[in-house]
């Protein structure tokens, strides 16, 4: 499992660690999943329109490729940004981004 972060046991977590493994660092996949597990999947479960669709995935877009911080401490490129969407996606049946 991604490192040390504080992630549910459902299985969509493990399915998504594995799928993301492209992202080397463990660290950097455990904080992907946790912040979208908290803070991008429930806004994406609660869109009740395109737009609402858009603005979630947007967020999580800019969140994977905004430069490196002292509590983030990765920046994807706008490539591996758009594979972590798009794997999350697959892996939970979500609408597609089409902004990437």
């Amino acid at each position: 499992m991604a490192s040390k972060w504080d992630l549910s046991d459902e299985e969509w977590v493990e399915a998504a660690d594995e799928a993301l493994r492209f992202v080397e660092d463990a660290d950097a996949r455990g904080l992907i999943l946790y912040r979208f597990e908290g803070q991008y999947l429930p806004a994406l479960r609660k869109a009740r329109n395109a737009e609402q669709v858009w603005r979630a995935w947007n967020a999580f877009y800019h969140y994977l490729t905004l430069r490196q911080t002292r509590r983030k401490f990765f920046s994807l490129s706008d490539e591996d940004a758009g594979r972590v969407i798009a794997t999350l996606t697959d892996v939970l049946d979500l609408p597609p981004y089409s902004g990437a």
